[in-house]
């Protein structure tokens, strides 16, 4: 079943905006999304929809006295089927976290791990400074593809996988492993990983 991600992102200098929004734009336009692409709309925004989202978006919060913060950026995304859509969301947003030192949330009410329902990112980092992969889950991720075949991506924190992060390999832990058709390597973050993964998958296709 379908479920919308909601993203908020605040904080970004006024000069660093388009930087971001082609950071951003970057990273999502590097894999595929089963249904639809990400996106954010901000103060800048051309199309009419992210204009009146925006507006609705910083209307909101202006409302809302606890958030005495200031909206940069705004917008959602429908996941349906693929997991691997919402985590690869995550990580393009911890990127922005980190690489503009800004707060991001990432609301995702019906996601089936309660503790990933809502993730605050400032600098990268959660809200108790923990790296973000310390709340992901421990199990193998079933990226599953098309034809009915399925990529299996294993977390760094993966427990009993002999797939998982060697210790003291990579002191923050952020090193995913994959699994393809019987074929494993490792890279050091999961956009790395299932982009090499998908370069394997295609290339075993090509030789079938």
């Amino acid at each position: 079943m379908a479920r919308v991600i909601h993203v908020r992102v605040r904080g970004v200098a006024g000069a660093d905006r388009a930087r971001l929004q082609n950071r951003f734009g970057e990273l999502i336009s590097g894999r595929e999304w089963r249904d639809q692409l990400p996106w954010l709309a901000d103060a800048g925004s051309t199309d009419l929809f992210g204009q009146l989202f925006f507006e609705h978006a910083a209307a909101a919060d202006r409302r809302d006295e606890a958030r005495r913060t200031d909206l940069s950026a705004a917008g959602f995304i429908r996941v349906a089927g693929d997991e691997t859509d919402a985590l690869a969301l995550v990580f393009v947003l911890r990127d922005l976290s980190e690489r503009f030192a800004c707060r991001v949330g990432i609301r995702d009410p019906d996601n089936p791990i309660a503790k990933l329902r809502l993730v605050d990112l400032v600098n990268g980092r959660l809200a108790d400074r923990r790296a973000l992969e310390s709340i992901l889950v421990r199990r193998p991720i079933f990226k599953r593809m098309r034809d009915g075949n399925r990529i299996e991506m294993y977390p760094p924190r993966a427990l009993g996988s002999a797939f998982g992060t060697i210790d003291g390999a990579d002191g923050e832990r952020r090193a995913w492993s994959f699994l393809v058709h019987g074929m494993r390597d490792s890279r050091p973050s999961f956009l790395e990983a299932e982009a090499e993964a998908m370069r394997m998958w295609r290339g075993l296709r090509f030789l079938e």
